[in-house]
Formats: C-alpha cells, structure tokens, sequence
C-alpha cells in the first residue's frame, strides 16, 4: 500500500502547513505529512507556501511574527511528528546565496530523524545541495509537466495525472495532490510509493479498505 502523506497537514480541514492540521493527520492516522518551507528573517525556517505574506516577503518576517500569525517553524513541526512518521519537506526554489546561508541550518534540524524525511523540490540545484548536506534523507523531484529527461539519483514528485506516462522510469512516484476516492485507488492499484492528499483521512479509508 502506498503511503499516505497529508499535503500541507491536513488541508481539507485546517490552514495549510498549521500545527493544528499537522497533528490532526497523524490523529487521522496518516503515514507521514508534507510542509513547504522557507527560511525567514534570522535564518529561521517557517512553514509557508508562497514567497509573500499580507504583501511582504516572508524573508523579511522575523520567526515571531509569523508565529503569531499562525505559521509555524520548521522545528516545531519536527517536534510534532512522530519518530516512525514521515516527513516530506519541499524546500522552495532560493537564491544560491540564500541557500548556502541557511542550508546547514535546515540539515542540522532533519538530521535526527533523516531516515524518515524526504525532501523534494522543484529546483534542481536545491536537491544536490541537500544531498551534500543530508546524504540520508530521500530526495525527489517536483514538477507538473512532463519533462524531456530524469536527472539521475532522484526519485520523482510529479502532478498525479503524470503517474502513467512515468511508470516505466524505474523511479520511485510520490504523487501530489490527489484527493478523488477513484483516482486514489486508480494510484494505489498502480503501485506509486505515496499519495500525497488535502485529506488523508479520506485516503486513508480508500487504500486501507
């Protein structure tokens, strides 16, 4: 059975990427969680999607006042995901300046638990970066068109309706964001190893059943 990850926590049901979403898809059961993250002013990763925040950029928030906004840290969501769960981590495309700065920073936060963390990206250079960094977690790549070739040693993120075209490149799929009772059966039946969904509770009763 392929494993169920909540996109963002537990999307259908709580603000992406809160505390609150995160704990409610392990108490839904899930196997594991993705967050986005980004590091903010300080150096400080936090749990949010877009570059912006209310018209700023996230990099020039100090961590608390994106706390008391709601957005969590990166090492709060660390703390609130069990030992034998997964977390998969896509790291946003940043400047090659901003990354070497804050890199060791984010390797040093997963590298307890690397062996359950997977982080994907949909920027190449931010996958060999973390390969150096953290060698033992599990990489892959993000995208939402067919691309015209597979960079070697990653496993694949695409957009679910990519699933069938990739399923002879020998590469482990970790779709995204598939939240049809069907199409996550149709994904389960094909073999991908995770189906990344707004709400795991529901696909979770699909792939258990």
């Amino acid at each position: 059975m392929p494993l169920v990850i909540g996109h963002r926590g537990f999307a259908a049901r709580f603000p992406d990427n809160s505390l609150a979403g995160i704990r409610a898809a392990f108490a839904a059961g899930a196997d594991g969680v993705e967050v986005d993250v980004r590091p903010c002013a300080g150096g400080t990763w936090v749990c949010h999607h877009g570059r912006s925040r209310d018209g700023r950029p996230v990099a020039l928030w100090s961590a608390a006042a994106l706390r008391r906004s709601g957005v969590p840290t990166l090492a709060e969501v660390v703390a609130a995901t069990p030992a034998d769960a997964w977390l998969f981590v896509e790291v946003k495309p940043l400047p090659a300046a901003a990354l070497a700065a804050h890199l060791g920073a984010l390797a040093r936060l997963l590298a307890a638990r690397a062996g359950r963390t997977r982080v994907i990206s949909s920027s190449l250079p931010v996958l060999a970066a973390v390969e150096e960094a953290l060698p033992e977690a599990a990489r892959s790549w993000v995208f939402a068109e067919l691309p015209e070739w597979l960079p070697n040693g990653l496993d694949l993120s695409p957009r679910h309706t990519l699933v069938e075209a990739l399923l002879g490149s020998g590469r482990e799929l970790h779709p995204w964001t598939v939240n049809r009772t069907d199409r996550i059966l149709q994904l389960a039946r094909l073999g991908v190893a995770s189906i990344t969904t707004d709400d795991p509770a529901l696909a979770l009763e699909v792939t258990r059943d």
